[in-house]
């Protein structure tokens, strides 16, 4: 099976939704949501269904990614938002796992260019060791068992589902200075098929 060269998997709306009702239930609360590897928006858009006052923008290096808000066309790495200001920030994004120790140091150079508050990265459970080997493990990890079905264009035409659960990592601004939480992120979506 060839892989998407984009690598292309849309968050379900249901899983953004839970995600950002977890991190509103604990954090305090943005005025700005940046969500670089935007795709198809989830999670900018499920922040924006909960609090529709608040602002995000994007980035995406996809021609055919439509959030549904503001998104500049370059890669995480090269993104320079407009963010001279002294209000929360988070950044909240699904990032491509191509490499997960590289993907994680971009997030978080660019929370620091950004002075984002909190990092929160959707990932794969099975990559909750190689996190937690990290120099830098995050603060929290809220873990869902349940298997995403992964929509859009791309990698997710090529594949039915994932085959473990999704991991939720929060990183602050500064080095993780306590041991790492670990929170049940709770169902997203009916048990069964679907």
């Amino acid at each position: 099976m060839t892989r998407d060269p984009l690598d292309r998997y849309y968050t379900d709306d249901r899983l953004a939704d839970r995600c950002i009702e977890w991190l509103f239930a604990r954090l305090d609360e943005p005025e700005l949501i940046l969500e670089p590897y935007a795709g198809g928006g989830a999670f900018g858009r499920a922040a924006m269904r909960a609090r529709p006052s608040i602002d995000v923008r994007g980035c995406d290096i996809d021609p055919d990614a439509s959030p549904g808000y503001p998104c500049d066309r370059v890669g995480a790495a090269e993104w320079k938002p407009d963010t001279k200001h002294d209000f929360p920030t988070w950044i909240v994004t699904n990032p491509a796992y191509t490499d997960i120790y590289r993907t994680i140091s971009t997030m978080r150079d660019l929370q620091q260019r950004a002075r984002a508050n909190i990092l929160a990265l959707l990932l794969r459970a099975t990559t909750i060791e190689q996190i937690m080997n990290l120099g830098d493990p995050p603060s929290s990890l809220a873990v869902s068992p349940q298997r995403p079905r992964w929509g859009g264009t791309g990698g997710a035409a090529l594949t039915s589902g994932d085959t473990c659960g999704s991991v939720l990592c929060v990183w602050g601004m500064g080095p993780t200075k306590t041991h790492t939480v670990i929170h049940g992120l709770g169902d997203w979506r009916p048990r069964g098929r679907g």
